[in-house]
């Protein structure tokens, strides 16, 4: 399998060396009730990154949510098609389509049962599909793949959600037509590309910088006896796993 992103070989749609490159946007975790006449309390999970959606959800082959089975998962986010309402398990529920048409083709249905932030979390797909899009173009660029513009579109009816005000422009714009066929310029020498380290040390730089200034913040709430030393040691295991 090859990384939907650089082309590189992955065991997965998005390979360890751009995963380094990944920043979490949005991150929920809750709890719902799953099953039929006997329900059971489920942990469920997901995050947003600036290349990746994520997490553990009920996935179905089908938009009706038949079979669905709790599940971990990991897509390249550009890969969200859409985010609707649907009613499963007899209650209105968000399901996140994600499709690719490329190789080992699939559409898979995401279904977040019990999730609340319906809104936050379009808002935020929105917000990462943009931050994914230039990012995926500048590591392609720096791994000497040809540069192809990634296109970000619009993946939910605004009907269904409150959009912020980025995203309801982008949903009202319409797709721009395709360019005329037009004679190739002169090839011109290009610039030797960044390497690939050198975009990934940059990345990691400014994770660490944003990590520093989230724990002292946690300090200062734990001195002033807003945080109990409990409630700062797990604040800062979960600052540590995401970074």
């Amino acid at each position: 399998m090859k990384c939907l992103i650089c082309g590189s070989d992955s065991s997965s749609e998005v390979c360890n060396k751009c995963i380094r490159l990944e920043k979490i946007i949005y991150q929920k975790e809750w709890v719902s009730k799953e099953g039929g006449l006997i329900k059971k309390s489920e942990d469920f999970r997901v995050a947003i990154s600036n290349l990746r959606i994520s997490g553990r959800v009920s996935i179905a082959d089908n938009p009706k949510g038949s079979n669905a089975r709790l599940d971990n998962f990991s897509h390249y986010l550009m890969n969200v098609r859409e985010c609707s309402q649907v009613t499963y398990g007899g209650k209105k529920t968000l399901m996140v389509t994600v499709e690719n048409k490329g190789e080992g083709a699939y559409t898979r249905y995401c279904f977040l049962p019990g999730f609340d932030e319906g809104d936050q979390f379009v808002n935020a797909i929105f917000d990462a599909k943009t931050k994914a899009a230039s990012l995926t173009e500048r590591i392609r660029q720096s791994s000497g793949m040809a540069s192809t513009p990634v296109e970000v579109t619009q993946t939910v009816a605004s009907s269904d959600f409150r959009l912020n005000a980025a995203a309801q422009a982008a949903a009202a714009s319409p797709r721009p037509a395709a360019p005329a066929a037009a004679q190739a310029p002169t090839p011109t020498p290009a610039a030797a590309p960044a390497s690939s380290d050198t975009v990934a040390l940059a990345g990691i730089a400014t994770d660490i910088s944003e990590f520093e200034t989230k724990i002292k913040k946690l300090k200062v709430l734990r001195d002033n006896g807003i945080l109990s030393e409990e409630e700062y040691e797990a604040e800062k295991k979960k600052l540590v796993s995401i970074f």
